[in-house]
């Protein structure tokens, strides 16, 4: 699909760097774009390819009629070379195939693109075999690394590119891209939209996520939280067996932890569950609001760990220490 800068929300002062390149007809050959993840960067990605490859582009980018956006749009342009995970990790394998083929002939006078997300996936035996590529690449080369973790790059691989910074976008303006997306602003209410996006950490992709999961999690919640029922507990952990991102499960008790602190204090003002806000007084009083925050605290360490952590036995242990601490 041919996707152009317009479609980017948010994202003005990377849009507005990747513009310029093309503007200036300098563009470099390795491009590392980063930031959190569902706020835009593959998109931004692939609309920069758009735009690249086509033989009209506008000031949108890509004009989506030419020889060479047809055949990006079809998936089948020969230039472009896209490199995902195989089994949750980007592998040297992959990398090899990839260098061989840049090895060969282009297919035409268009550059060629290579886009790697997300390149935090890599293994190091992958990144290093992709280092020679990004000090040598061949000529007309052009690789794009989308990456949500910079950290987990090498340093030698971030330095050998130009970086394109995402930020995180408001929660307002994550709520208005929910609320036009089909589907989704339709069949949501506007309270369900607006927590999604508070808890989304300004990642549009993340608040859709969160939608997913919190059908009826908030409540559960506020049930949780409220009486310490061990089979409640024990099943509640059980629905987090085997989940990969952590945290689109952990979004809803964040939201609903975040509130009962701040009520707990005798805030009024930043709830983000306001139909709840009723439920959430009569829990409230039952903590200190330092035993909220210390629950707060607790999930958002759960919130950081990695995907293979034993997530049902932190639940389980979170609402268990929970219930026994003031």
């Amino acid at each position: 699909m041919v996707r152009i800068f317009g479609g980017i929300r948010g994202q003005d002062r990377a849009v507005a760097l990747l513009v310029r390149y093309l503007e200036s007809g300098n563009v470099p050959p390795g491009l590392l774009f980063f930031g959190e993840e569902g706020i835009g960067k593959e998109k931004a990605a692939l609309a920069f390819v758009s735009a690249l490859f086509c033989r009209h582009r506008g000031p949108a980018g890509g004009c989506g009629m030419c020889h060479d956006c047809r055949l990006l749009s079809s998936g089948s342009h020969p230039n472009f070379l896209p490199v995902s995970p195989e089994n949750q990790h980007i592998l040297i394998d992959g990398i090899r195939r990839l260098q061989a083929e840049l090895s060969l002939k282009a297919f035409s006078d268009r550059p060629r693109a290579v886009v790697i997300a997300p390149a935090d996936r890599m293994t190091v035996q992958a990144a290093n075999a992709l280092l020679k590529t990004l000090e040598e690449p061949p000529p007309g080369t052009h690789l794009l690394l989308v990456a949500h973790q910079i950290s987990r790059l090498p340093p030698t691989i971030v330095s050998r590119c130009q970086k394109v910074s995402f930020s995180p976008l408001s929660a307002r303006e994550v709520e208005e891209i929910l609320a036009g997306i089909p589907g989704v602003g339709d069949r949501h209410s506007p309270e369900d939209l607006r927590g999604a996006a508070a808890c989304s950490g300004g990642s549009p992709g993340r608040a859709l996520e969160v939608l997913e999961e919190a059908e009826g999690e908030r409540e559960k919640w506020v049930s949780l939280l409220s009486s310490p029922d061990p089979a409640a507990i024990i099943a509640a952990a059980a629905s987090w067996r085997g989940t990969g991102d952590i945290s689109r499960k952990v979004a809803p008790p964040l939201s609903i932890v975040r509130d009962l602190a701040l009520l707990s204090s005798g805030a009024e003002m930043g709830i983000i569950n306001e139909d709840l806000k009723n439920a959430l007084r009569a829990v409230a009083g039952q903590k200190t609001t330092e035993g909220w925050s210390r629950a707060l605290r607790a999930l958002l360490s759960m919130s950081r760990m990695p995907p293979q952590a034993q997530k049902q036995l932190m639940v389980e242990a979170f609402l268990f220490e929970f219930h026994g601490k003031g």
